[in-house]
Formats: C-alpha cells, sequence, structure tokens
C-alpha cells in the first residue's frame, strides 16, 4: 500500500496562535477558508505517494537528522503571493533564513537520494501556506496582507514530523506519523 507522504517542520503552538490572530486582524471573513492552524507548517520535503514498507526507514533517517541537528530559530519576514498566470494563487507567511534550517533542509535532501528522491531544485524558501485563493476574495484586503508590519519575534521550532496526507473533496488532511524532536 501506498500513502502520499512529506517532511514538515512544526512550529511552537504559541506562534501558530498569533499567526491565526494577525490573520484575523488583517482579514476576518467567514467565507474565506483559511489553512486551519493544524495544517500550518513549513515543508521541507514532499515525498508523494510511497511504499508504506519504506517509512521505518524515513523514521530512522529523519530521527537521526534531527538529533544532530542544532537549534532552528526563526524570526517572521513578510507575507506574499505565489501566482499563477499572473494572478495571486497562495497567500503565505514567509521566514528569515536560519542557517540550521537551510542545513537540515540540506541534509535530508541528501538522506531522501538513498530512497530514490530526487534533490528539490528550487532553492528552499521557509513559509507557511495560509489560504489557497479561489478568487472569490477581496483583493484590497487580501493585499493589505503585503503592507502588515510583523512582530520582531523569534523563536525556536520543538520538531520535525512525517507527514501522511489524504485527499478528499473537502480538501488535504493531514495526519502525523512520528514526530522528531529537534535541540532546543
Amino acid at each position: 500500500m501506498t500513502n502520499r507522504l512529506f517532511i514538515a517542520l512544526d512550529l511552537p503552538e504559541s506562534i501558530l496562535n498569533e499567526i491565526t490572530g494577525i490573520r484575523k486582524s488583517i482579514y476576518n471573513d467567514e467565507s474565506i477558508r483559511w489553512e486551519s492552524k493544524e495544517k500550518l507548517h513549513i515543508t521541507l520535503k514532499f515525498l508523494g505517494d510511497v511504499n508504506d514498507g519504506l517509512i521505518p526507514a524515513f523514521s530512522q533517517t529523519l530521527r537521526a537528522l534531527c538529533a544532530e541537528s542544532d537549534k532552528i530559530v526563526l524570526k517572521y519576514k513578510s507575507f506574499g503571493y505565489f501566482y499563477r498566470n499572473r494572478t495571486p494563487k497562495i497567500l503565505w507567511l514567509g521566514f528569515d533564513y536560519d542557517d540550521n534550517l537551510i542545513n537540515l533542509n540540506n541534509k535530508i535532501n541528501e538522506s531522501f537520494e538513498q530512497f530514490g528522491f530526487e534533490r528539490e531544485k528550487r532553492k528552499f524558501k521557509p513559509h507557511l501556506t495560509l489560504l489557497r485563493i479561489k478568487g472569490k476574495e477581496d483583493r484590497k484586503k487580501m493585499d493589505s496582507f503585503l503592507d502588515y508590519e510583523l512582530p520582531d519575534r523569534s523563536f525556536v521550532c520543538p520538531s520535525v514530523t512525517l507527514f501522511k496526507s489524504d485527499l478528499t473533496p473537502a480538501g488535504s488532511v493531514y495526519t502525523a506519523i512520528e514526530k522528531f524532536k529537534l535541540k532546543s
């Protein structure tokens, strides 16, 4: 059997609460389907459909990488859009680069080559996907995110999680397979 898997960096609960509060203070509209707080994470590597038999080896590899990883400290950077055909499709929140995060991301890419996964060719951009834009949103309110001055806050990330993603008509559902503690 196969599962759709990805590896994600977890953020502290207090930071997730702050982010959802900021989001609500900028654009509070019940008709907008924001990504739920439980789905907010920084994707380190998308694995796709993978045979279940590989999960123990993935876990062993991630456990070792996280145990030797130096503390990851992130800081808010800015909001932004990912575009398709010059139209905003994703609203995201980005973070300043942290050398320890970049090192961990590189080690994950390198280590997972042994399982047949190619290295990511695009430059790693640590971000949270906040909203998948459908077109019914108020563009002026959306653009106000781009001018928002985020708090000058840094925080330590607690863990990395191997997730399973199930696609449903209502959207994707994430299930944690295993968490791997990072140095704090």
